[in-house]
């Protein structure tokens, strides 16, 4: 549902206030209403120009907007990866979590490791953290980077490049971390200081498996955020979000916010 107190300046309230909107509903429907009803309107740029754009004018961030987070499933899921035998065996959401990461097989483990993650990016159920989880799998994992059937805008000679340049990303790039204990004494790739035998740490399975990295010190090189449920690209040997990772290699639209090779799809 629409967040209505989130973005009170926000000139979507104005759009959706508009006489050309027939549907006075649509402020309160969820993003797929909205879709199906533009669908049978025919009515596919007022969607558009509602949903997708209008954050353009105001500046707010895309993945802040509740109308942009629909129904999020596992990242795994949301990759098409096939189970793996590091995801934990614990139900994150019995522990309190919304995700809890692979290679950890006891709640005291787990609880270990959220322990050494800076509290406010916990992804614990009601809290700031799990905000903080849901924001970052819009803007580090956008849908329309991952599959071709959420794209709108790439333009049909340039569909057999987009899937050509997934599949190589998901070949070569792109992964998740798991959790281990350190076998011995070593350094972390991030900041260089020290990991202790036996102290947890995050590997890459697309690094050599002596790269560890302290779980605080798993983040993106160009935003230096945490990589959302460890799931990174590997680029020049430097650790990557899938968002920027794809941006060193093809320009994302403004707009639409697709990697689609063109700089913008649609005039605001």
């Amino acid at each position: 549902m629409l967040d209505l107190q989130r973005h009170a300046d926000c000139p979507l309230w104005d759009a959706l206030a508009s006489p050309v909107v027939p549907w006075s509903g649509m402020r309160y429907a969820c993003v797929k209403v909205l879709h199906a009803y533009c669908k049978v309107f025919n009515k596919q740029e007022l969607y558009d120009l509602i949903v997708r754009k209008t954050c353009q004018e105001c500046k707010c961030p895309r993945e802040t907007h509740a109308v942009y987070h629909e129904q999020l499933t596992t990242v795994r899921e949301r990759l098409g990866f096939k189970h793996d035998t590091n995801t934990s065996r614990v139900d994150p959401r019995q522990m309190g979590y919304t995700w809890v990461p692979p290679g950890i097989l006891t709640s005291a483990k787990i609880q270990r490791y959220f322990d050494v993650i800076p509290p406010e990016k916990v992804p614990k159920i009601g809290t700031q953290g799990e905000r903080f989880r849901d924001k970052q799998l819009v803007y580090q994992l956008p849908k329309q980077d991952l599959a071709l059937d959420y794209c709108k805008h790439v333009e049909e000679q340039n569909r057999g490049s987009y899937e050509d340049f997934v599949a190589a990303r998901n070949e070569i790039a792109l992964d998740i971390g798991y959790v281990k204990d350190t076998p011995q004494a070593t350094k972390c790739a991030g900041c260089c200081e020290a990991l202790n035998q036996g102290e947890m740490a995050v590997t890459a399975p697309k690094f050599r498996e002596q790269t560890l990295w302290h779980p605080r010190c798993f983040k993106c090189t160009t935003c230096d955020e945490l990589l959302v449920d460890l799931t990174y690209c590997v680029h020049d040997d430097q650790i990557y979000c899938e968002r920027h990772y794809a941006e060193m290699l093809k320009p994302r639209c403004s707009a639409c916010d697709e990697t689609n090779g063109v700089v913008v799809c649609g005039k605001l």
